[in-house]
């Protein structure tokens, strides 16, 4: 699934464009929405999409090209040294 679509990150409800991965999910958001959710790489939030389950997901990258942010999102993350 791709598209605009109102999204729960955090606790918080924001208008994204989601893309889902084989993994998780890839979500461009404004900028302001990005630093208003004050997120960081590396944590671990939860993640409603439309009729769907909640989840939870790790930022696990981000791309700030302003005005807009991609984010992507992971159900696991990598330990530091594993292949």
């Amino acid at each position: 699934m791709a598209g605009n679509m109102q999204v729960g990150l955090n606790g918080f409800e924001v208008w994204a464009f989601v893309v889902e991965t084989a993994d998780g999910l890839r979500v461009r958001l404004s900028l302001d929405e990005w630093q208003w959710l004050n997120l960081d790489v590396g944590r671990r939030v939860p993640v409603r999409l439309p009729g769907k389950a909640d989840a939870w997901l790790f930022v696990t990258n981000v791309t700030e090209l302003p005005p807009i942010v991609w984010v992507m999102m992971t159900k696991r993350v990598r330990a530091a040294g594993s292949v």
